[in-house]
């Protein structure tokens, strides 16, 4: 899964994201360090997800982690990493994973260790890593909250999470507000960097947002299929300055795979191409 982050414009059709051009080799499974790269200047390539003091500096293309969650076959760890470390050398150094994305938290960690040993100081600086917190809906508990991102701070091997994006699946308990406090207090304390959701809707956005609950981005899918983000949300995100994350859905790739002169290029075997990960 592919994911981009747009300014939001007052109609979402209207974006017009970085050119960004990914070059690959479309038969090999695994490809060479000049496989991909990502074309033009830092500034193009990059944007900042801010509210009030909270900021974030990230790639505007991420690497979703998504495929690592079970049932695309067998990962195999070291060229997850090796294709990751690739991915970051070509300058598309922001990863977005999730808890629940298979061992997606653990290969950041190994990752991020290898750029620790083998790369410079200022290599470090630009990598991101992106992580979504999806709990049950229980009672949100100071000491819950924190265990469940200690959690996620040891799998990823850091002192502070560059972003948490926050899901709750259940409106009709309204937990998700103290869930984001405890967060935001966690924020406070130097254990998270930026705290954002994930495919929340416009309402509760708004509540969240009247709460002063200083979110950055929320994550949506936006793509031809599914529009949704052009009702309401992206008003309410250009009103308030939240950036929204958009993933590129798997029916669009489908329906490209459909559509472009060498279909093979969305074939299994060579889908790392488009996702950043070994399948």
């Amino acid at each position: 899964m592919a994911v981009t982050v747009h300014h939001v414009c007052s109609h979402l059709s209207s974006f017009h994201p970085v050119r960004t051009r990914l070059t690959t080799r479309p038969v090999s499974r695994k490809f060479g360090a000049n496989s991909v790269r990502c074309d033009g200047s830092i500034e193009t390539q990059r944007v900042t997800v801010k509210n009030g003091n909270d900021s974030l500096d990230i790639c505007r293309v991420l690497n979703g982690m998504w495929q690592t969650s079970g049932g695309w076959g067998r990962i195999d760890r070291n060229d997850a990493v090796e294709a990751m470390l690739r991915y970051a050398d070509a300058g598309l150094s922001t990863f977005d994973m999730a808890d629940h994305y298979g061992p997606a938290e653990d290969l950041y960690g190994i990752f991020i260790n290898r750029v620790r040993r083998e790369r410079p100081p200022e290599f470090l600086d630009k990598v991101r890593g992106l992580t979504k917190w999806v709990p049950p809906p229980v009672k949100m508990t100071s000491k819950f909250v924190g265990e469940s991102i200690n959690v996620s701070r040891k799998r990823m091997d850091v002192a502070a999470l560059d972003m948490l994006q926050f899901h709750w699946w259940d409106y009709s308990n309204p937990g998700y507000l103290d869930a984001l406090k405890h967060l935001t207090d966690l924020k406070e304390e130097g254990k998270i960097k930026t705290v954002a959701l994930t495919n929340f809707d416009t309402e509760r956005l708004q509540i969240i947002l009247e709460n002063e609950i200083p979110v950055v981005s929320n994550q949506v899918q936006h793509s031809i299929v599914d529009m949704r983000p052009q009702q309401k949300m992206a008003e309410l995100c250009q009103l308030t300055g939240v950036k929204l994350i958009t993933s590129l859905s798997r029916q669009l790739l489908i329906l490209a795979s459909q559509m472009l002169p060498f279909p093979a290029f969305f074939h299994k075997s060579n889908r790392v191409a488009i996702a950043g990960m070994e399948q």
